[in-house]
């Protein structure tokens, strides 16, 4: 059964369906999420972009990153052309159906919903997880291995500036599978498994 099933069933739409916590890891679909902004105080600044990628089976296609440009207040008209407002809408429709996976989602979903807000969008919907609360599931360093600077490093990766939404996503992308490929020689079998596993409990807590 697909997240997709549970979110019918939690508006109503199935009553049959089963809880994502005992769904198969293997089974369950995720989008990767991230955006540009034009700092990071939330109370002045603004998000300019979005990129989302999808993974399914453990993998993903570097062909199907999606980046969405919205306008920037300071410098340019406050309305989205066409192209952007369907960007958003597929974007929206993947957060809907998956597991939306990012650094910092309280902040992410936030800055979502005040550009959303602001280009009269609807809001940024789904069951979301935060990656960086990974440290510690994978890697027996006595360091935090795992963290998306540290996975960045050690792939070699660097982004146009510091905060880059494209290569931070498939920079999670891949740490993602790498705890994917954990779990499932650990004997993690589903969202509970991760849940009763110490080291997961905060990766897996929903936002």
């Amino acid at each position: 059964m697909s997240i997709a099933s549970w979110i019918r069933q939690k508006i109503g739409q199935s009553p049959s369906a089963e809880s994502p916590d005992e769904q198969l890891l293997a089974e369950l679909e995720f989008v990767l999420l991230d955006v540009d902004l034009t700092g990071t105080d939330a109370t002045q600044d603004s998000v300019v972009g979005l990129a989302f990628l999808p993974l399914v089976d453990g993998a993903f296609r570097p062909a199907e990153l999606c980046y969405v440009r919205f306008p920037d207040p300071a410098t340019e008209a406050g309305r989205c052309a066409p192209e952007i407002v369907a960007g958003y809408q597929a974007c929206l429709d993947l957060m809907a159906s998956r597991v939306v996976v990012t650094i910092n989602p309280n902040f992410i979903q936030h800055m979502l919903a005040l550009a959303a807000d602001r280009f009269q969008l609807p809001p940024p919907v789904g069951t979301w997880l935060d990656l960086s609360a990974v440290a510690g599931v994978i890697g027996g360093e006595g360091v935090a291995a795992t963290s998306l600077s540290r996975w960045q490093e050690k792939m070699k990766t660097g982004g146009r500036r510091e905060h880059d939404a494209i290569y931070d996503v498939f920079a999670m992308a891949q740490l993602l599978q790498a705890l994917l490929a954990y779990a499932e020689d650990s004997g993690i079998e589903t969202l509970a498994d991760l849940r009763r596993n110490q080291s997961a409990e905060s990766w897996m807590r929903p936002y």
